[in-house]
């Protein structure tokens, strides 16, 4: 093959264009491999592992930090590799712009395709756009939401996303307040499931008026019961809260 030596500052820009590429441009195509997959792997094991616990915003975190650490790795990596090959280097097949561009093209198709299956089936993250839930969750809030199949089945008390009845392109976000078979009531702003009080210490009323269930059912309500394979919810703000049972 044609002798071509490497050129550092190449590599380097390579490298900051598309970590990998710069390894690919030094012939290292097992090493950008790696370099182009295992960050996604690594993020998506820790989310799947974490999900129920609070060590995902760890997880989040440190993941953020590192990712200038990672750069600045494969940047020198390829840099260093191709000073190396500064004098002589054979060609590979694969060492031309074509290959480069077609390369790229590629990570972006796999990589965007692993991040909508991800999306769909493992996290998704919302902004929160209302005051509903509050102050449990506040407005412009970010969140994740698993969306594995174990948490397609909530429990009571969990707090759920679900696409708004009367325009499917909106999301809500509620908590689980009773499930199918049960009994749902509200008197004098007091929520009853199954003719007993709950004890909610995350839910606020910051609106003194009493509405009769005649003007509004938001203060007397019910009783109501769930239909079976249903979820009854509604939001902690419960003054300024739409109720869902389906």
């Amino acid at each position: 093959m044609e002798n071509k030596p490497r050129k550092p500052w190449i590599a380097g820009l390579l490298s900051v264009i598309q970590p990998g590429l710069g390894q690919i441009y030094n012939g290292e195509i097992r090493k950008a491999v790696i370099i182009y997959f295992l960050p996604i792997l690594v993020l998506t094991t820790a989310i799947i592992l974490c999900l129920n616990g609070d060590v995902i915003r760890f997880i989040l975190i440190s993941s953020t930090l590192l990712i200038p650490f990672y750069y600045i790795f494969v940047f020198i990596d390829a840099y260093r590799t191709a000073k190396k090959y500064s004098n002589q280097y054979s060609l590979k097949k694969y060492n031309n712009v074509i290959a480069y561009i077609g390369i790229c093209l590629l990570v972006s198709i796999v990589s965007n395709s692993l991040f909508a299956a991800a999306k769909h089936n493992v996290v998704q993250a919302y902004k929160f756009p209302s005051g509903s839930m509050e102050p449990t969750l506040l407005n412009g809030d970010q969140i994740l939401v698993d969306r594995t199949k174990s948490a397609r089945n909530p429990n009571k008390g969990d707090i759920i996303v679900f696409e708004y009845p009367e325009d499917p392109s909106k999301d809500f976000v509620k908590r689980v307040i009773a499930v199918g078979g049960e009994t749902v009531e509200v008197k004098n702003k007091a929520l009853y499931v199954n003719g007993k009080v709950m004890a909610e210490l995350y839910v606020v009323h910051n609106d003194v008026d009493i509405f009769p269930a005649s003007q509004n059912p938001r203060d007397y309500f019910g009783p109501h019961v769930v239909p079976s394979g249903s979820y009854f919810v509604m939001g902690d703000n419960r003054d300024k809260s739409y109720c869902f049972g389906g």
